[in-house]
Formats: structure tokens, C-alpha cells, sequence
């Protein structure tokens, strides 16, 4: 019996993969305003966004077809656009993918 390693809490969030990391955070573009003594006077956030980062161990077998750029990506009740997949082998056999993904934060 295969030991599997992985986040419990993300079980099946991505098809295909095991993952090992979650990463999920917000940004933003920010605009300042200065005044005539050369000070910050107002600043303002805008294009703000979700992003996530998952990386994760690839089953045997799987098909990852579906992971690939611009196609949407749901976890944990948000909708990702995906930005990114990379998928790495080792020379042991070893295959783990990497998916980016961002989402308008509404």
C-alpha cells in the first residue's frame, strides 16, 4: 500500500494532483496623490485580484489536459483564470505541476 502525501483540506480540489501547497493572497495597483509640498496626500488602491498558487504531486495516470491557460479553475468556491502550468518530471520518474491562477476580487 502506497503512502500518499498531500493537504487533506484540498483533497480532489485540482483532478489529477496531489497537493502538497496552497498559496492564496490579493493584489493590487496603487495610485498617490501628492500635494504641492512634495508629501503623499491620498492613496488609492484599484485592480485589486485573488491569486493562487498550487503545486502538487501528479497521480499516476492522470490526465492534466484541463489545466491549461485561460481555462477557469474553481477552489474553494472561487473561479481562477489560469495563468500558468508547469509540469516537471525528474529523472526517477517523478512528476509534480505547478498551476497559477488569478480572479477579479470583487
Amino acid at each position: 500500500m502506497a503512502v500518499v502525501f498531500g493537504l487533506a483540506a484540498y483533497r480532489n480540489a485540482i483532478a489529477g494532483l496531489q497537493l502538497q501547497t496552497v498559496v492564496c493572497g490579493e493584489t493590487g495597483t496603487t495610485a498617490e496623490a501628492w500635494n504641492e509640498d512634495g508629501s503623499i496626500a491620498q492613496i488609492d488602491i484599484y485592480a485589486c485580484k485573488r491569486t493562487i498558487r498550487a503545486e502538487g504531486n501528479v497521480i499516476e495516470g492522470s490526465d492534466l489536459s484541463a489545466l491549461t491557460v485561460g481555462a477557469a479553475l474553481t477552489v474553494d468556491g472561487v473561479t481562477y483564470t489560469i495563468e500558468s502550468v508547469t509540469l516537471r518530471s525528474s529523472a526517477a520518474g517523478h512528476r509534480s505541476c505547478t498551476v497559477t491562477g488569478i480572479s477579479p476580487r470583487i
